[in-house]
């Protein structure tokens, strides 16, 4: 029996001014947050330099609640502060709590983007999701944790889904830990710069010009049927296409820009990716929106993990947070509250 609960949504809209403690949870070393702190105050030029409209939002939130403009901003650098992190204790594995997959497909009602968000449980009653009318710019639904400007959704012309890949300064795996490469745009920001494009071309061209400050793939799908999985380090991207209808990314590199993980060897290697590609030609043609939301829903044969997390990650419980489908075009999103085994996929509209 599956649970049917909505997430919060909230609206903004005009200008980016009017829209509406925890370091301790991204960066767990107390004695380390100092240091993670002005990284993270290191974001702040680049972001204003990229996307100042953004910045304000930022300076609008902390007006509106007790927090401090730096405070606000560092809601929007989790995904940094958890790689900063990892480059302080020479680590540039992603963690089990950091499992997320993505989706994009062509299929005979439109483009339709998928994402699996795996993260802490502790975070699920903070997701909300974002309804956004900036003036000037597309209309969007984002989700986010409460106070930061936003990760993956859809836009009116456009759509986006994520995931962490190992940290690495450069496009060559570090021979042991890899060093923090610096400031970039963050991924929240870079999440909300990408919804703002009006195609799968125009957000190649922004990666392309942006310096980024973590490593994720983005996964994107515009109105046209252009599909693709860009998988970024701060300063680097590689365009992975696919001669199929679709396109799904997790973890792992894949590209041999990056020296990534060939396709004879991801059963074994990178098996959430495997697996969901799998299950997806044993689909069939054409796709739509319940095939995908199917596999979204799969886990590994007598185990808790799979596309669908329910993990312990050193006393704390990852789960698949939220799972979406949207439709390109439509202005629809259809999102489960929690690991999609257990809750509807409910719609939302633009």
């Amino acid at each position: 029996m599956t649970s049917a609960k909505r997430f919060p949504v909230i609206e903004i809209q005009g200008s980016h001014f009017e829209a509406a403690k925890s370091d301790a949870i991204f960066v767990r070393e107390k004695e380390l947050w100092g240091e993670a702190r002005r990284a993270m105050a290191e974001a702040v030029p680049p972001v204003r330099a990229a996307a100042p409209e953004l910045l304000e939002e930022v300076e609008g939130i902390a007006a509106g609640t007790d927090l401090s403009f730096d405070e606000v901003f560092r809601l929007s650098c989790s995904a940094e502060m958890g790689q900063w992190q990892g480059c302080m204790e020479q680590r540039s594995a992603v963690s089990i709590s950091d499992e997320c997959t993505s989706f994009a497909a062509r299929t005979q009602a439109g483009t339709l983007v998928a994402w699996n968000m795996d993260w802490y449980r502790m975070l699920l009653p903070y997701i909300v999701l974002l309804k956004g009318h900036p003036e000037g710019q597309p209309a969007f639904l984002a989700f986010a944790l409460a106070g930061s400007v936003g990760r993956p959704g859809l836009s009116e012309h456009i759509a986006i889904s994520a995931n962490q890949l190992p940290y690495r300064p450069t496009e060559t795996p570090p021979a042991s830990g890899p060093e923090w490469a610096g400031p970039g745009v963050p991924y929240c920001f870079l999440s909300r710069m990408l919804l703002k494009q009006k195609s799968t071309s125009e957000a190649l061209e922004l990666l392309d010009r942006t310096r980024r400050m973590a490593c994720l793939n983005y996964t994107l799908g515009d109105t046209t049927g252009d599909i693709c999985c860009v998988e970024t380090t701060p300063a680097a991207h590689a365009v992975l296409r696919s001669d199929e209808s679709f396109v799904v990314h997790a973890n792992s590199y894949h590209s041999p820009k990056f020296q990534g993980i060939p396709e004879p060897e991801r059963e074994e290697r990178d098996p959430r990716a495997h697996t969901a590609r799998a299950l997806l030609l044993q689909s069939g043609e054409p796709l739509d929106r319940e095939a995908i939301a199917a596999v979204q829903t799969h886990h590994f044969p007598g185990e808790t993990g799979g596309i669908c997390v329910h993990l312990d990650f050193g006393g704390r419980e990852a789960i698949t947070l939220l799972s979406f489908v949207a439709a390109v075009g439509s202005g629809r999103i259809w999102a489960a509250y929690g690991p999609p085994c257990e809750h509807e996929f409910l719609p939302y509209q633009l």
